[in-house]
């Protein structure tokens, strides 16, 4: 496809013309098979998924410079397995450019080729602001009447052409969407709250919610939630976090990084009957561990077999973590620490309530073991 050919007139050419004044490089002899596996491996390490386009200042252009598209430059040989590889092009990142001026006819065409190059491979993708920095969440929010750039418009319409491809979607653009999602095959999704409402995806099982669109957050049932296993929230209340146990019902783990103040309260006597494993952070400041207190209140998990608290085994955060189970109904059999304390540090003594309200107590893994009195 022209898009991918563009430019590349000066690559070196492999042949075995070209062997005769040289010795061949190993490289250039591998088996197709292992090479391809290495393409895999290369694009499969990109954190946040290979960049379709790459930006200057005031400038969006094809991202020739970095795999898979550099691949294509090396040699025809590396260039004929590279197009032959689907799986290396099905991963990607598209950055919006947030322009109001349509994109130069290149740059869709170019997005265009890279997905045909994928063939019928599931497709990783993330979704991403360009030019402009990702503002803070509360002021995210499109105004009234406002619509989408023209030039993100025509990515987001090639993009949604195959959207019944998408497997793992990453919505980190500061945009709010003016289009519905129809991804039968969608298995993981990173978004925000408000994004959720617009995916049908009744095979998603892992969600990861990020940012914070407001403390009093509205939540309804829609059937995208129905399948959800895993749930990673970034920040949430008590009370938000309650609501996500009635609207997941088979949720099987859930794991919050900041767990925020707020002065409503949630639902009494709520039950999961599937949640396993639960991850929070525990405060240190007294007034926020009444969070965790308003979390487990009146709480019935009676699959609930293991609990993760990112915190210190101190006494403050030790008695709060007591007193939240014992008014929960659940039988807990492993209290884990995520911790920068050495495990030789750890005082037992501070410890030992934990064995009241749990079987085992580990940090990092490692099992403590209790007291023995004489």
């Amino acid at each position: 496809m022209l898009a991918f050919d563009l430019g590349f007139t000066h690559s070196y050419e492999y042949s075995p013309a070209n062997t005769a004044n040289c010795p061949v490089a190993h490289i250039h002899m591998l088996p197709v098979e292992l090479l391809q596996h290495v393409f895999l491996l290369v694009v499969n390490d990109i954190p946040d998924c290979p960049g379709v386009f790459s930006y200057g200042d005031t400038t969006i252009s094809a991202n020739v410079g970095s795999p898979p598209l550099v691949f294509t430059r090396v040699c025809r040989f590396w260039r004929v397995v590279a197009h032959l590889t689907t799986a290396v092009w099905s991963r990607m990142q598209v950055s919006l450019p947030g322009r109001v001026e349509p994109l130069t006819p290149f740059l869709p065409s170019f997005l265009q080729s890279w997905l045909a190059r994928s063939g019928n491979q599931p497709l990783t993708l993330r979704i991403a602001s360009g030019e402009l920095p990702i503002p803070n969440t509360r002021y995210c929010t499109r105004q009234p009447g406002h619509e989408p750039s023209q030039a993100n418009s025509q990515l987001l319409t090639i993009l949604l052409s195959e959207s019944k491809r998408w497997k793992t979607v990453t919505l980190v653009s500061a945009c709010d969407w003016n289009c519905d999602f129809d991804t039968p095959q969608l298995r993981s999704l990173q978004c925000r709250w408000s994004d959720l409402t617009r995916f049908n995806a009744p095979n998603l099982t892992h969600l990861h919610i990020i940012y914070r669109r407001s403390l009093t957050t509205r939540f309804k049932h829609i059937p995208t939630c129905d399948n959800v296993r895993h749930l990673w929230i970034q920040n949430a209340s008590a009370r938000i976090i309650r609501s996500t146990f009635l609207m997941f019902p088979r949720m099987e783990s859930i794991k919050v990084d900041m767990i925020l103040s707020d002065i409503g309260h949630p639902h009494n006597s709520t039950t999961h009957s599937c949640l396993e494993s639960i991850t929070f952070p525990i405060p240190s400041d007294p007034f926020q561990q009444r969070e965790v207190l308003k979390i487990f209140a009146e709480l019935c998990l009676p699959m609930l077999r293991k609990l993760t608290f990112v915190a210190d085994p101190e006494e403050a955060e030790v008695s709060c973590i007591v007193e939240a189970l014992e008014m929960a109904y659940c039988d807990v059999q492993v209290v884990n620490f995520w911790t920068t304390i050495p495990l030789s540090e750890v005082d037992m003594d501070v410890i030992e309530p934990l064995f009241s309200v749990a079987r085992e107590v580990t940090v990092h893994g490692e099992q403590l073991h209790r007291p023995i009195r004489q």
